[in-house]
């Protein structure tokens, strides 16, 4: 019978092998670093979505409210940014009180007054507490020369205001409102307040157009009543091509005016 031969010294049983290595586990982000990558992509969601809603707004075309809003805003500021010769045109085309087309020629330009200048007492009465801010004139005769008007743009805060004037200028007397503007040396040099024969106004945006017409060589405002038609008419006809000039508009979006 055999038996196991025992090693002796220095020699030693061998040594087991060791167990293979288990594979790491995956390393978990602390909480507070999947928090912040959160917020990041949130921001970055939030950014493109904010972009994406400027563009939209910068591209939409405007509401009607926001056209007509730029529009009035255009208008109310013409009286500042048009040159005189524009605002009062060399020539006027009118009808006269048959209905025939003339045409008014312009005497002379008077620099913008206070209105408290340019109305008199009782004219400055009807627009008190409305806004006035300055009154831009100019005198006009008819074809025939012996028909004079001067024609005032009153600027006022707002249409509102402007139409209350206008209704408030249908009491005045034929001889009352606007004082008339003289040109010496002019077929016009003996139109002055004393020869103011008819006045009137209407009211166009934030402005009301005033008129007083009376004769070229000076006749009182009594001689007045016997061509009233053609008083009103002329004066009147002068006013519609000066709101044409301050009020007239086509699309508000396609008026180089306007920033839509």
């Amino acid at each position: 019978m055999t038996t196991p031969l025992d090693p002796g010294p220095g020699l030693s049983q061998p040594e087991p092998e060791p167990d293979p290595e288990a594979s790491p586990s995956p390393q978990r982000r602390p909480p507070h670093q999947v928090w912040f990558l959160a917020l990041i992509a949130l921001g970055a969601v939030l950014i493109a979505s904010g972009a994406a809603a400027l563009i939209n707004e910068l591209t939409r075309p405007p509401s009607a409210a926001e056209a007509a809003a730029a529009l009035q805003q255009e208008i109310a500021t013409r009286w500042e940014r048009l040159p005189a010769g524009k605002i009062f045109p060399a020539t006027i085309r009118y009808q006269d009180s048959d209905g025939n087309w003339m045409v008014a020629h312009r005497v002379g330009i008077a620099p913008p007054a206070s209105c408290r200048a340019a109305l008199d007492s009782a004219g400055n009465q009807l627009v008190r507490g409305l806004g006035c801010a300055t009154i831009l004139r100019a005198t006009y005769v008819d074809a025939s020369g012996a028909l004079a008007t001067t024609v005032g743009v009153a600027v006022l805060r707002t249409p509102a205001e402007a139409r209350q004037a206008a209704r408030n200028a249908v009491s005045l007397a034929p001889s009352n409102g606007l004082h008339a503007v003289t040109f010496g040396g002019t077929v016009a040099g003996e139109f002055g307040d004393a020869a103011r024969g008819m006045q009137g106004g209407v009211a166009g945006g934030p402005y009301i157009f005033l008129y007083t017409t009376g004769f070229t060589d000076g006749q009182p405002s009594t001689a007045a009543a016997q061509r009233r038609a053609d008083l009103v008419s002329f004066g009147a006809g002068v006013d519609a091509g000066l709101r044409v000039v301050l009020t007239g508009h086509g699309e508000p979006c396609e008026m180089k005016d306007i920033r839509c």
